[in-house]
């Protein structure tokens, strides 16, 4: 119980012992503020290692309850964003969402996987996040995918792009454009639309919401995996998701 107590206190203690001016202090009640934690810890270590792990739980659990409401507050823009391509059925009980950069190596390796599943599971849906963080041609490429309205058309380009190797620049979009045949000036304009600015700025955003700094980044029904998945691994989130969703029935 004293430890309990400890750990909650250990926060005000420290807080305490902030300068004067911003606690209402005195210097020589500062002071023996300051001691008392000092000593404490001085005649009892083992009380400080046990009373920071505590805490750093405690911070942790706090963090983890953040981000469950960050999913929650966010559904709609992570989930249901007409911006966004996807692929499988609109009710599908599970849904993939990757962030991902066309410049990013990993998410290149991750994409085969990904169609393999897609192709394997009627169940699951697949939700791309445009998430241009490495270049200006990442950005580039995310503005021009985004303008390609057609999903069948979305998918060949985003394919391309994918399976591309090497870095994607703005020679390697615009051969692209011209290989499939696209309005090039149509989608020029579009790419460069207040819309298409706000939905990267919204994605960025949402990503710094959710902690990721990173490509690619995935969320398969609110669990997130930070990394490339190859298919075992993807293989496994899904049975885990599958799990999760038979346990809450």
């Amino acid at each position: 119980m004293r430890l309990v107590k400890l750990i909650f206190a250990l926060p005000l203690l420290l807080a305490l012992s902030q300068p004067a001016a911003a606690q209402g202090l005195s210097k020589a009640q500062e002071q023996a503020v300051d001691k008392l934690i000092s000593d404490y810890f001085i005649r009892n270590p083992d009380k400080l290692e046990q009373a920071l792990s505590a805490y750093q739980n405690y911070m942790q659990e706090q963090e983890r309850l953040r981000f469950e409401q960050t999913l929650k507050d966010s559904a709609n823009e992570l989930y249901r964003n007409k911006l966004d391509f996807s692929m499988g059925p609109a009710d599908a009980p599970i849904t993939i969402i990757e962030f991902f950069d066309y410049n990013c190596g990993y998410c290149k390796r991750a994409f085969a996987p990904l169609m393999e599943v897609m192709q394997e599971n009627d169940d699951v849906r697949l939700v791309f996040k445009e998430f241009p963080i490495l270049s200006e041609d990442s950005e580039r490429a995310a503005k021009v995918a985004l303008a390609v309205d057609d999903k069948l058309q979305f998918l060949t380009f985003h394919t391309k792009l994918m399976t591309h190797r090497g870095p994607i620049n703005n020679a390697l979009l615009d051969k692209t454009i011209a290989d499939m045949k696209l309005n090039k000036a149509a989608i020029d304009k579009q790419a460069e639309s207040d819309v298409i600015m706000a939905h990267i700025e919204a994605n960025r955003s949402l990503a710094r919401d959710l902690g990721l700094t990173g490509t690619p980044a995935f969320i398969i029904n609110d669990a997130v995996y930070p990394g490339a998945l190859d298919k075992p691994r993807l293989d496994e989130a899904i049975a885990l998701a599958r799990s999760e969703l038979k346990k809450n029935k």
